[in-house]
């Protein structure tokens, strides 16, 4: 809170004039912010679920894994190292089988996923930060990359 009785006519005016400003960016704020959750709410109408369900068992060999290191066992230097590769294997294995391992509208999202894997697991392997979920995330980060590719095949295919 300002107190305003020790504030000059002119302190008034400057701060008076912040407020202004805040609150005319607040709805342009909130309307980007809902306008970006709209966006990936809708992916989920290009949700398979013949093949999607495949990224449950890497989230959840990501989960598990993240929840070892937490706990200590997968700090441990080599059963944390076959851990972690033992999980990316299964990112990877259900990259492959769910297609969306070769294939991108865009190739810069194939690029940007297998990266994030490979950035991941060497992140992972490093004593002192192996704990943070950054394996889920890149399940995640996948999965969702994999949804707009679908998005943007669609789109292809409906501009035609």
């Amino acid at each position: 809170m300002v107190d305003y009785s020790n504030l000059s006519q002119e302190e008034r005016e400057q701060h008076a004039d912040r407020l202004r400003e805040v609150r005319r960016d607040l709805p342009k704020k909130f309307k980007d912010k809902a306008k970006f959750v709209a966006e990936k709410v809708a992916l989920l109408n290009f949700f398979n679920p013949w093949l999607d369900w495949l990224y449950g068992i890497a989230l959840s060999a990501a989960l598990l894994k993240d929840i070892l290191d937490f706990v200590g066992i997968g700090s441990l230097p080599a059963i944390g190292t076959v851990i972690t590769l033992m999980a990316s294997i299964t990112i990877w294995a259900v990259m492959i089988i769910t297609g969306s391992a070769f294939k991108a509208i865009k190739k810069r999202r194939l690029v940007m996923r297998y990266g994030v894997l490979a950035a991941g697991t060497l992140i992972e392997m490093v004593f002192g930060i192996d704990f943070l979920p950054i394996e889920t995330f890149m399940v995640i980060y996948i999965f969702v990359s994999a949804l707009e590719d679908r998005r943007d095949a669609a789109e292809a295919v409906k501009n035609k």
